[in-house]
């Protein structure tokens, strides 16, 4: 079971209660989603912790809820797979077999030498922007962290305007702000092609 002081549990007045989870996502983008929704079909009980605020990741980040966005399912590749997951995930957290930990950056993972259970640790930020302590206990993790963007560094790679693809991609999908009027992207790998249709 999960501890987080923004996430109501079962009383338990230990921090790492003695109820486990049997499976701990460290991620709900893609990857996290699948894995979460797959396990949760086989009947285990499952803990999504995940930095962001809502499901879906770098990949199917989501625009501010301030900017009013009409249709942001418009800036996604294949979104229907991204609605299908995470209607499945909440189908099972309302059922009880997933809890989703939004807002949780997990810090640290070991292992209960006394048990074998693995205890995360992570930092819960609250709505007013509080942190606090989280730990959940579980019977094996599963590691979804996703993808991060690495530049190679080239002449000019530093001036005004010149935007990496998963910076451009992330101005647009959580800001509605695109990276200039005339685009030019330029460079080798399968975003690049996700980024000129967006």
């Amino acid at each position: 079971m999960p501890t987080s002081p923004f996430e109501p549990v079962e009383p338990s007045g230990a921090s790492a209660p003695a109820t486990p989870r049997d499976l701990a996502v460290v991620g709900a983008g893609p990857a996290g989603l699948a894995a979460a929704v797959a396990a949760a079909d086989l009947g285990l009980s499952v803990t999504v912790l995940d930095a962001g605020e809502r499901p879906g990741g770098q990949f199917y980040r989501h625009p501010a809820p301030g900017l009013g966005a009409a249709r942001p399912e418009a800036l996604h590749h294949d979104w229907q797979a991204f609605a299908t997951r995470a209607s499945r995930l909440e189908a099972h957290r309302r059922a009880g077999r997933v809890t989703h930990l939004a807002s949780h950056h997990v810090w640290t993972v070991v292992r209960d030498a006394a048990t074998g259970e693995w205890l995360l640790h992570a930092v819960a930020s609250g709505p007013g922007g509080e942190e606090a302590p989280a730990t959940v206990r579980a019977r094996a993790v599963l590691l979804a962290t996703g993808a991060y963007e690495r530049q190679l560094p080239f002449p000019g790679w530093t001036l005004p305007g010149v935007v990496g693809a998963g910076g451009a991609q992330a101005m647009l999908k959580s800001g509605l702000v695109l990276p200039g009027r005339r685009v030019v992207v330029a460079g080798s790998g399968p975003l690049l092609l996700a980024v000129a249709a967006s």
